[in-house]
């Protein structure tokens, strides 16, 4: 190429365009080619790629960065000759009608109601990332953010970035910088992304923390930074430049009611993550107990391992709720939390009797200030002609007054909060203690807006406070002590907020509040031996061992898309095969995944997905077993991200039960965790760990039981050491989940 005095990017993504196959390398990992292959898909050029078998870890290379996110072969040589000889065989020029992404992906989708950006975050929550998503969701894009959280989606397709890129108007990708965990295989993807983004002619910002040498490709889409304040500074400026055209403030169409018959193609399950799918969600969400006791109860904690829809339940209520015109609705969903600031004042010598003060008044005065901002946000986003009444007024006055404490966003004002309690240890007396984390908690603002949000309030049905997201810091170390401490305060204080909301006397009218907390399980069973009464907290579990109401779920997705002659019973007839492997098909199923939704929407996406990219009409026995395989890879990772940090021996672990058999005693898989080198002390927490990711059942009586929670773990290895230890000692046996045989290769 003739690239002197010329854009490099753009020189090379014209000739992208003008060829009608692109060939590409990918022994090595290098950022440049993968932009450039993200390009190409987005292009919908014939791809053929090689890689070098005489290079060391090539193929396990590939297979571990390229395969599982692309799904695409490759041809192996060893030198030139070989790579000519297989070039000449395959003549990709014959097909270049057989892109990566079939037709589907060359027409945008009808814009949604709101705005739409995708952003690519990376898993390591520093400051600069926690910025860039509170710019980002107070951002226009804010209703409609798409966040592909490498923790919750750890094994993303093509199509789904590819279908995710039809809906958006904008991406941002957070690169890592060089010495950080976990950057180059974050950063290989991003750079993918971010070229097939280019490729759809969609604006791209890459982002990136200095130090960081950027690839010459895309140094022109590439801003980097060295404070998360210059971060948030060039995301804000670049959000301004974007132009996006208007949209009517309604829901649009469903592009089912025009289709007479059923098509694979306009079949939609929606997303296996709720938050990616918030506009269409209350078109199939099945309404469970879970969900009703939440509606109706003042108080309740729902409790609910990652991905059993403990996210879908709150974007239901806040729908639900946004119905009634006379209802308010309060999110809390903390981006980030400063933990050492926390762990350094509970730590300091304070009284213990006045940590649960201090922790209730910080809880107090976060969740009253949120419900503030919500209620600024509602009066100000009204239309011009809707003036503010008197009580209105006066509380705006007082925002007014306040709005350097009160209009920041909640992570920054609880760390605003807990930075200003540094230093109180080791006053005299409790009393003198008390005063000071009054006064710099700013206590005198819960009472004055306690007072003005009365007469703003009291004349809805319902004032909804739904919190959500507090697992954001959370993770094994030597913060977790006290920010369990936080968030049991949190537990206790809700009732109380709950309560205070119902009286009413000569300074505060009475408002009908009630609060949900969503918290995941592996926390609260943390945190729950500091309950004195645990049978009298409001708790309400999310469990998915029932098949039929798991395959409601499905079904109801089904029905959303399809023609609506078409009853669920028909759907499954024409559109997935009658057996797979001898099972029925619902059968294979339920005993492929862990039983969750997000498992079960993830499966039957990849099916579909892999049944159109082969041109066919419906989902074949084949392509459900490719479906499987992906899914396996999938669990696989999503697993690893529960492992604690300190010990770091889940992976290893894991590869260790690679090809044994599907039931196993308690000695064997001792012995493999031994081979993993595992501590004979650590033993006992990595088997607790297997059985609560799903990945090991525990035998009770003649069957085998996976636990739904950590108290019913408890319970059932409990039972099994003791069937155990009977008059004639066995060994307790476990079942490796039939989810990982695939990945793991057990027969």
């Amino acid at each position: 190429m003739a690239i002197s005095g010329k854009s490099l990017v753009r020189t090379i993504t014209q000739n992208i365009d003008r060829a009608e196959v692109f060939a590409c390398d990918l022994t090595w990992k290098n950022s440049n080619v993968t932009f450039e292959l993200g390009y190409a898909i987005g292009r919908f050029k014939r791809i053929w790629v090689s890689v070098d078998e005489s290079i060391q870890n090539a193929s396990k290379d590939f297979q571990r960065t390229y395969f599982g996110l692309l799904g695409l072969g490759y041809s192996e040589y060893q030198n030139h000759h070989d790579l000519s000889n297989k070039l000449l065989i395959d003549v990709p020029w014959r097909s270049i009608d057989e892109p990566l992404l079939g037709e589907i992906y060359r027409n945008n989708k009808p814009r949604l109601e709101y705005p739409t950006l995708l952003y690519l975050k990376p898993s390591l929550a520093t400051d600069a990332v926690i910025e860039a998503e509170e710019v980002l969701r107070a951002s226009m894009f804010g209703k409609s953010l798409i966040v592909d959280d490498p923790i919750e989606n750890p094994s993303p397709s093509l199509e789904w970035y590819a279908e995710k890129l039809r809906i958006s108007e904008a991406v941002v990708v957070h690169l890592l910088s060089h010495d950080q965990k976990h950057a180059e295989e974050h950063n290989l993807k991003c750079s993918l992304v971010a070229g097939l983004a280019h490729g759809f002619q969609i604006p791209v910002l890459m982002l990136a923390h200095t130090p960081f040498d950027p690839p010459v490709d895309y140094q022109k889409l590439l801003a980097t930074h060295e404070t998360a304040a210059s971060c948030r500074a060039t995301l804000s400026r670049w959000l301004s430049e974007i132009d996006v055209p208007r949209r009517r403030q309604r829901r649009l169409p469903l592009p089912s009611s025009e289709v007479k018959e059923l098509d694979l193609r306009s079949l939609s399950l929606g997303e296996p993550i709720a938050e990616h799918e918030s506009h269409d969600l209350d078109d199939y969400f099945i309404e469970t107990s879970v969900y009703y006791r939440a509606m109706e109860a003042r108080t309740t904690i729902v409790v609910g391992r990652r991905g059993t829809g403990k996210s879908a339940i709150l974007i239901a209520m806040q729908n639900a709720l946004q119905e009634g015109h006379r209802n308010h609705i309060c999110i809390i969903k903390p981006v980030g939390y400063e933990t050492s600031g926390l762990a350094r004042v509970l730590g300091e010598i304070i009284d213990f009797s006045e940590r649960g003060f201090l922790i209730e008044s910080l809880w107090k005065f976060l969740i009253i200030s949120e419900l503030a901002r919500s209620v600024f946000d509602m009066i100000t986003s009204r239309p011009a002609q809707l003036t503010a009444n008197k009580e209105e007024e006066q509380f705006l006055d007082y925002w007014k007054i306040n709005e350097e404490i009160l209009s920041a966003p909640f992570s920054q004002r609880l760390d605003r909060a807990v930075t200003s309690l540094i230093g109180i240890g080791g006053l005299s007396g409790n009393s003198a203690q008390r005063a000071r984390i009054s006064e710099r908690l700013h206590s005198e603002h819960i009472r004055e807006i306690r007072r003005l949000l009365g007469p703003v309030l009291a004349g809805r049905d319902k004032v909804a406070i739904l919190i959500d997201n507090l697992d954001g810091s959370w993770g094994p170390g030597h913060h977790v002590e006290y920010l369990s401490e936080l968030l049991w305060g949190l537990l206790e204080v809700v009732e109380n907020i709950a309560d205070d909301f119902q009286h009413e006397d000569f300074y505060r009218k009475r408002m009908n509040v009630s609060l949900t907390i969503f918290l995941r399980s592996d926390i609260f069973a943390f945190i729950q031996p500091k309950a004195a009464e645990q049978d009298k907290l409001p708790i309400q579990r999310i469990e998915w061992d029932d098949s039929e109401l798991l395959l409601r779920v499905i079904d109801q997705r089904l029905l959303h898309s399809a023609p609506k002659k078409y009853n669920a019973d028909s759907i499954w007839a024409q559109i997935f095969p009658k057996e797979v492997v001898g099972l029925p098909i619902k059968t294979f199923i339920i005993q492929t995944i862990i039983s969750r939704p997000r498992e079960a929407i993830y499966l039957l996406k990849e099916a579909v997905n892999v049944a159109i990219n082969r041109g066919h009409q419906s989902v074949t026995e084949n392509d459900m077993l490719r479906a499987r395989e992906k899914y396996s890879e999938y669990i696989f990772k999503s697993i690893l991200s529960e492992d604690d940090p300190r010990k770091n021996k889940l992976e290893a672990v894991l590869y260790e039960f690679a090809g044994c058999d599907s039931i196993l005693s308690s000695k064997e898989i001792e012995g493999r965790m031994t081979k993993a080198q595992v501590g004979a002390s650590d033993i006992e927490f990595y088997v607790d760990l297997l059985c609560d990711v799903g990945f090991l059942g525990i035998q009770s009586g003649n069957e085998f039981r996976f636990p739904s929670h950590e108290s019913e773990r408890q319970t059932l290895r409990r039972i099994a050491r003791q069937m155990a230890g009977g008059n004639e000692p066995t060994e307790e046996m476990y079942r490796v989940n039939p989810a990982f045989y695939q990945i793991l290769q057990i027969e």
